[in-house]
């Protein structure tokens, strides 16, 4: 199994790549190449996650979600959640497809 996530975080510019590769019964490997150093630092936090807790845990217990908060990423930063959608799709528990925020500003 391989799923790859690409996230355009927005108006910081930073874009970020997740792979995921293996299976949840052997071996697997998260890669994560990314702009931004913030979301780099995760690196080390992903390669110890349990995958199905990274998939379905809840905000506060979701390991990702507690990496990113270590980490000092932005609250607003779409990364973590495209980690859990890797995460997601890699587990079987979802369809891989696209999510997108969508920013309209009107004066």
């Amino acid at each position: 199994m391989e799923v790859t996530v690409k996230i355009a975080s927005g108006i910081c510019g930073m874009n970020s790549k997740i792979e995921l590769k293996g299976s949840m019964e052997g071996d697997y490997r998260i890669l994560l190449s990314s702009d931004c150093q913030l979301v780099q630092s995760l690196k080390p936090y992903l390669e110890e996650a349990d995958p199905l807790m990274a998939a379905v845990g809840r905000f506060s217990k979701n390991p990702i979600f507690q990496a990113a908060e270590a980490c000092r990423l932005h609250a607003a930063c779409p990364v973590p959640t495209g980690i859990i959608k890797a995460y997601e799709a890699f587990c079987e528990l979802a369809l891989p497809g696209d999510a997108a925020i969508t920013m309209e500003k009107q004066d």
